[in-house]
């Protein structure tokens, strides 16, 4: 099949051998000819994440769009691209989430130890290392895997509050998913992006150049983290699910290295037939229970996720944080901060 739905609001014109046509409804259509990106991206252990959504039971029970893990790795892609960063910064971009497993983040309530981070990034050399990336990067004169660690990839990679082309990606991607920002107002925001200084600097920053546009987009990545991503109704969900998870993976009922080779719906039939009747049950209710209540209380590791934009307006020279330009959205913003927190349990 030439022409491939790769996720929600994207697909793959794959008819030609030496190019890959992306259509994205977000950021238009692209050509992408580099050898290392065109097999990349027909790579299995890429394709795999057509069949990982990114947010989780969330999506799988069809409270949020089925955005696919894919399609954000190939919108990530695409924004180190539009700002002219160079093909070690793309494949970076476009690998970053590789090593997501089925289910995506709700495998760290269930596998992950305390205070370690993110499943798929402490694992994600030990699953590369079992996929034909190594091999292909080589073959296309990236023997050292520098692309495998995102880190070093400023415009891929920014500590919060800044934007960079993960943090943007989901973030444009789930706000018009979700309806807290319109497709208007998503294009209007990459077509104000740019690298500051530019795309090669080491310290190169993604900067916004209006600052209207920045302020729509930062007040609608708040409200995607009000509603999904640090709602507490969303997280019962995550925590209900990894506890099944964790059970059926413990139980050996489902390896370990499976959890990266099933798609969302095949994890779940496994998970189905390694539980037992109590654990089974539990997945009947899941499936037919409806969001809970959202007047839950918030884990205490439920990350608060706002955006503060740096800004590069044409009369501006330096680029500034949003909340110097608006004292209004920083006082909103740390008001919301602090609301949330106050929802610990």
């Amino acid at each position: 099949m030439s022409c491939l739905k790769v996720g929600h609001f994207q697909t793959l014109d794959l008819s030609s051998e030496t190019k890959v046509v992306i259509q994205d409804q977000l950021y238009g259509s692209h050509t992408i000819s580099e050898p290392v990106l065109t097999e990349l991206l027909r790579s299995p252990a890429l394709a795999r994440l057509v069949g990982v959504r990114q947010h989780g039971i969330s999506s799988f029970l069809n409270f949020t769009p089925s955005i696919t893990r894919f399609e954000h790795s190939v919108g990530a892609l695409l924004l180190v691209r539009l700002v002219g960063g160079s093909l070690g910064e793309q494949v970076a971009a476009l690998l970053h989430d590789v090593s997501h497993t089925a289910m995506s983040h709700v495998v760290d309530f269930a596998l992950s130890e305390p205070g370690e981070g993110s499943f798929h990034e402490v694992h994600k050399m030990r699953f590369v290392k079992t996929t034909e990336i190594p091999d292909i990067l080589t073959r296309h004169g990236f023997e050292n895997l520098k692309p495998l660690d995102e880190e070093l990839y400023p415009l891929v990679e920014q500590p919060a509050p800044h934007l960079c082309a993960d943090r943007l990606d989901y973030g444009i991607r789930d706000a018009v998913g979700f309806g807290n920002l319109s497709l208007e107002d998503a294009q209007r925001t990459i077509a104000s992006l740019k690298a500051y200084p530019d795309a090669d600097s080491p310290h190169r920053l993604l900067v916004l150049q209006d600052q209207e546009v920045a302020l729509t987009f930062a007040k609608a990545y708040m409200a995607c983290d009000r509603d999904v991503w640090g709602n507490a109704a969303h997280g019962d969900l995550y925590t209900r699910t990894a506890e099944l998870m964790r059970t059926s993976v413990r139980s050996g009922g489902v390896r370990e290295e499976e959890l990266w080779k099933l798609s969302d719906e095949e994890f779940w039939a496994k998970m189905r037939m390694a539980l037992d009747t109590n654990g089974q049950d539990a997945m009947r209710r899941l499936e037919s229970e409806g969001l809970p209540d959202d007047n839950l209380p918030l884990s205490r590791d439920t990350k608060i996720r706002t955006i503060d934009p740096d800004v590069c307006t044409a009369s501006r020279k330096e680029v500034v944080p949003l909340s110097n330009l608006y004292p209004e959205y920083a006082a909103e913003r740390e008001q919301y901060i602090a609301g949330r927190r106050a929802l610990y349990a």
